[in-house]
């Protein structure tokens, strides 16, 4: 299908376009407890088409474009009509020009040839084997182990290709209680796979801490109200937290007014607080998102956008980058944090309210305002650790990044890696 849609984009003379061929393979696994339930295999071919109109009104340059996708089995006349109709659909949309990814020097290839079918059998016993706990038990768990092999071209001879395999799982944890009832809790993990022992070590991490969350909140009493107190974070939703500063440096949040961030500037940290460096990783082993060009076919590498809570570059594509005069770096979404100057046990010294879990932990990265409720947490009022659950956090990242403290130790969550725990004062908590 790819051969006959460029073949018939070269009749008509002049066209721009932009491609996105995505072949995959899925290999699924759905277990009830430890029972195989069911066990799948799906083979998808996605070809998806950018069509561009560059013309001008009043003297000013515009480029339009038009998203559509093609199906399998289309023929050349219906391929001729739907190229006809979709440049001229571009012709009514007046974002400002900007120009296509240009050709570059060839990437090193992500991905790797793995057996994807002999890798779900190694995770899923792998992870089965983490359920061998006196009370509890994992009620169900999915799998998807899926390999891709990506082709994107473009109509000023960009032609690049790359492989990825990744492995999505989703599973919950049934807990008992004191009072003879019983709690869940879900989660769903995310991660590249290229070495399979390692990815299989991995997930037994996840799957172990999983049964401490449950168990420590089925014993947890409701989250007290704690007025001014250290409020340390650790989990996935560090994540999300440091996401704020990486969305505000992006090109098109600038462009369009949402961020107020401008080169040079000192976005984070006082002489009080830990400040932060951020760098974008195209390549961070373990994540999901590694890849070596973004969707338009920009060539990616590793990028410091901030440097000690200074923005030392914007990121962004081809198009935003473009607007704003500066070097398109592509779309990248791994991040890796660094600047912390305090150990685990320093930030845990004086009295806390730690949050581990969270219903939906979220920032906006406009407002910067920050909140969830509160699945597990540890209240330590200077001799005692007690978990506890309920109520709320809200706060605004301008309120609370002035006192920020991060670890030296490291996590990592799919396409974040940086300080495991953070300290933080400023947020608003909520008791139940």
């Amino acid at each position: 299908m790819l051969e006959q849609l460029l073949s018939t984009l070269k009749t008509f003379q002049g066209a721009e376009y932009l491609i996105r061929e995505t072949q995959t393979r899925r290999v699924e696994g759905y277990n009830i407890k430890k029972q195989s339930e069911m066990a799948r295999e799906v083979e998808t071919c996605q070809l998806a088409l950018t069509l561009y109109a560059v013309f001008e009104e009043e003297g000013k340059k515009y480029r339009g474009s038009y998203n559509t996708e093609i199906h399998p089995g289309t023929s050349t006349d219906e391929l001729k009509e739907i190229i006809s109709q979709g440049m001229y659909a571009a012709g009514f949309v007046k974002n400002a020009y900007y120009p296509l990814v240009s050709p570059a020097a060839p990437k090193a290839v992500v991905g790797k040839d793995v057996d994807i079918d002999n890798a779900i059998a190694e995770l899923q016993t792998a992870f089965h084997a983490t359920d061998n706990h006196g009370q509890g038990h994992i009620s169900y768990s999915e799998f998807f182990v899926t390999h891709s092999d990506v082709r994107i071209i473009n109509s000023s001879g960009v032609d690049v290709g790359y492989t990825t395999n990744h492995v999505f799982v989703e599973t919950a944890v049934h807990q008992p209680t004191p009072d003879g009832g019983e709690i869940e809790i879900s989660e769903a993990y995310r991660f590249s796979l290229q070495d399979i022992p390692a990815s299989a070590k991995y997930l037994q991490g996840r799957v172990a801490d999983l049964f401490t969350v449950a168990q420590k909140k089925a014993v947890a009493v409701p989250t007290p109200t704690v007025g001014d107190i250290n409020i340390l974070l650790s989990g996935e939703c560090l994540s999300t937290f440091f996401s704020y500063y990486q969305e505000n440096a992006d090109a098109q949040m600038v462009y369009q007014s949402l961020s107020t961030y401008k080169e040079g500037d000192v976005v984070q940290g006082t002489d009080d607080s830990d400040r932060i460096t951020i760098t974008l990783d195209p390549n961070m082993e373990g994540s999901a998102n590694s890849k070596p060009y973004d969707q338009h076919g920009q060539p990616l590498d590793s990028h410091e956008i901030i440097t000690k809570g200074k923005l030392v570059k914007y990121w962004g594509d081809t198009r935003f980058s473009s607007y704003l005069g500066t070097q398109p770096t592509g779309n990248i979404s791994n991040i890796y944090v660094t600047g912390g100057t305090a150990s685990d046990t320093d930030l845990r010294k004086e009295p806390y309210l730690e949050l581990v879990s969270f219903s939906d932990f979220q920032v906006n990265s406009v407002t910067g305002d920050l909140g969830s409720e509160i699945r597990l947490g540890f209240y330590f009022d200077g001799k005692t650790i007690t978990p506890v659950t309920g109520g709320s956090i809200t706060g605004n990242m301008a309120n609370v990044q002035d006192s920020l403290r991060m670890s030296v130790e490291e996590r990592q969550y799919n396409n974040y890696r940086g300080p495991a725990t953070v300290r933080l004062r400023g947020a608003s908590i909520s008791g139940s």
